[in-house]
């Protein structure tokens, strides 16, 4: 089996605690990420995160495969399921002129018609538009097997419901998530939802390009936007520092302050894992 990289599960579990937890699985084209998550008590117990795309010789599907059948944890009956798809193939449409009949077309518009996945859509809380995205068929039916009363969400549906970072007036904000060779922004001016989108990267050079091309595009200054950062990046690194060049407000995300963390996560910063963390808060 698939070794996490992310290994945030106390070896001593309460059985009856699981499952009066709720389980949040995020799956997106390279990572399998799941929480563990006690509602009445708002406390999160635990996380795993695996790469889905570090085994020589196998599928991504065949790794999911491996891990929802031989993890341990996932065997347990939690109180309620919820997956959230973190694939890129995502387009966001007024709620006045969505109609089921427009997915497919939207979708291969923009994003081509060479994968031929499922396509999916729902309303974003807060915002009058709705999400229409696109998932791999086989996955969504692995999931559905496994996790039969399952509820299912857009990773960027429930990160524009962050009440938190919600502008209003003239306030800028650019909302970060930094993966090893991704990172996906969310950018508001005032109240309006401008861009939500995933960049790939190799360099810290890539990401403050495509960070001051956004700027550029939507006249967004420099010097007033608030730059919230989150996901696999620390103060020492390159990428930080490059970030602190061309910006004057930038800031780690945070948890709200009524939400408890299990003493296995004190060894990481909670930005690491905040926006799913969060995402469990609201579905």
């Amino acid at each position: 089996m698939l070794k996490a990289n992310f290994d945030i599960v106390p070896e001593m579990r309460d059985s009856e605690e699981l499952r009066n937890s709720q389980l949040l699985i995020e799956v997106g084209e390279k990572t399998f990420s799941f929480v563990i998550y006690h509602k009445e008590q708002r406390r999160f117990i635990g996380l795993r995160q695996y790469n889905l795309d570090y085994t020589p010789g196998k599928t991504m599907l065949e790794n999911l495969l491996d891990i929802i059948t031989n993890d341990e944890v996932l065997q347990t009956q939690f109180k309620e399921a919820f997956i959230i798809y973190n694939y890129t193939d995502s387009n966001f449409l007024p709620e006045k002129v969505f109609h089921i009949e427009l997915t497919q077309p939207v979708t291969e518009v923009v994003y081509g018609n060479a994968k031929k996945g499922l396509l999916l859509s729902e309303k974003v809380i807060g915002w009058k538009m709705y999400n229409i995205y696109r998932v791999p068929r086989e996955i969504h039916a692995l999931l559905q097997r496994k996790f039969s009363s399952g509820n299912y969400w857009h990773y960027y549906t429930l990160l524009l419901y962050d009440n938190e970072v919600q502008p209003s007036g003239d306030e800028q904000v650019i909302k970060m998530v930094m993966r090893a060779d991704q990172f996906l922004v969310a950018v508001y001016k005032g109240s309006t939802i401008q861009l939500v989108q995933s960049y790939s990267y190799q360099t810290p050079d890539d990401v403050s390009y495509y960070l001051l091309s956004i700027c550029n595009r939507f006249n967004i200054s420099q010097d007033k936007v608030t730059l919230i950062v989150s996901g696999l990046l620390d103060e020492q690194s390159r990428l930080y520092q490059e970030l602190l060049k061309y910006f004057l407000q930038v800031q780690w995300d945070r948890l709200p302050d009524s939400v408890k963390l299990d003493a296995s996560f004190d060894t990481f910063p909670s930005h690491y894992f905040s926006p799913l963390l969060k995402m469990a808060l609201c579905v």
